[in-house]
């Protein structure tokens, strides 16, 4: 997302309470944070009821929306730390501190939604998407929390409970095998041509 957009909506929303603006940033950020949240609780409709009341929360404060320095991380945090409170609550047996990153990643769907892509045709499109759910869990976790979010290597680093340098190695994997992947896509489409 354009941070001039998102710098309006903040705005919209925390000024004005314009709720337009605030259902266009719930929808812009409701499926990746419901997809987390799923990753970690492993229950859809426990993983709503979180994102949900984050949302939620979100807009009964809207009016300290300008002072938050990053609505991406702030919302993965917000949503991280519901799901633990929530399976403390509830009882659940295999709580654990720390979120296994395999566990996070392992239900988390990618998928590219930056305007810039519109200039993509459909296709092309569905191929960097299948093939960027192809990449194991963990890389694609974290390609879309640096890549589509916009969080800092540290903020990832954060939020998954790792270190900074396992962020940076697995955007690097995450890289080489996108590259890869599409260079070959590249190769089959001069080909049908020829």
């Amino acid at each position: 997302m354009h941070s001039e957009r998102l710098s309006y909506l903040v705005y919209a929303i925390a000024e004005n309470g314009d709720e337009h603006a605030f259902d266009e940033l719930f929808r812009i950020y409701y499926p990746a944070l419901l997809s987390y949240a799923y990753s970690i609780l492993k229950d859809k409709q426990d993983a709503e009821e979180i994102c949900l009341d984050v949302m939620f929360k979100l807009w009964q404060n809207r009016k300290i929306l300008p002072t938050v320095k990053n609505l991406s991380h702030y919302l993965y945090i917000a949503v991280k730390h519901s799901s633990i409170s929530y399976m403390r609550t509830k009882g659940y047996r295999a709580l654990q501190k720390k979120i296994g990153l395999e566990e996070a990643g392992e239900s988390f769907i990618y998928e590219l939604g930056n305007h810039e892509l519109r200039m993509i045709n459909k296709e092309t499109l569905e191929r960097i998407n299948t093939a960027i759910n192809t990449l194991p869990s963990r890389c694609r976790l974290i390609f879309k929390l640096i890549k589509e979010d916009g969080l800092k290597y540290s903020e990832v680093a954060q939020l998954l409970e790792i270190s900074a340098k396992t962020v940076e190695n697995q955007m690097t994997i995450a890289m080489k095998k996108l590259t890869a992947i599409i260079a070959g896509m590249m190769k089959d489409q001069e080909k049908n041509i020829s």
